[in-house]
């Protein structure tokens, strides 16, 4: 990926996370924004290779570390949605 859309994807995914997925309810609190920013790149590393199980598992762990019970199917929507948003900036449509 060239690095505009790399940039792109990395502003989508750190949005995906703090205003969809945010499992501990935080996202109206301005002074939050940052919450969930460190697993960026980590989910990045993933999408770029396609893992999508990955992902969903990653997510579902930070969910338990955070003593919640992941719900598959939010989880699954959010990973659905990371990777729409990787494939519309990839064919340009985004």
């Amino acid at each position: 990926m060239e690095n505009i859309t790399s940039d792109e994807l990395e502003r989508r995914v750190d949005e995906v996370l703090f205003y969809h997925w945010d499992p501990i309810g935080i996202n109206q609190y301005v002074n939050t924004r940052a919450e969930y920013r460190s697993y960026v790149p980590q989910i990045l590393s993933m999408l770029e290779q396609g893992e999508m199980s990955e992902v969903i598992k990653l997510l579902s762990d930070l969910e338990r570390s955070m003593s919640l019970e992941p719900n598959e199917s939010t989880v699954r929507k959010i990973v659905d949605l990371l990777f729409s948003h990787k494939n519309a900036i990839e064919k340009g449509l985004a």
